[in-house]
């Protein structure tokens, strides 16, 4: 997946579930301390915020950033909500 056509389903408030390296992350949408924030993270595990989509993107979880994990994978292993 592109990064400009991922920045466009988070824009429009859509949610991002994806497989790497047998693990499952999702990049989700809410409100914290009265700001919208976009959160990333492995399932069930500790999520890191961030206020816009450009930002989640360069968030690093094992060794490798957000865009650089989704651009790696297939789209068989990305799910969008």
């Amino acid at each position: 997946m592109t990064k400009d056509k991922l920045l466009e389903y988070l824009n429009c408030g859509r949610e991002i579930e994806f497989k790497f390296n047998e693990k499952m992350f999702s990049i989700t949408q809410g409100i914290l301390e009265g700001k919208h924030v976009f959160s990333f993270c492995e399932f069930n595990k500790e999520t890191t915020e961030a206020e816009n989509p450009e930002d989640v993107l360069e968030i690093e979880r094992d060794g490798a950033t957000v865009i650089s994990m989704i651009q790696s994978i297939s789209d068989n292993d990305i799910w969008i909500y």
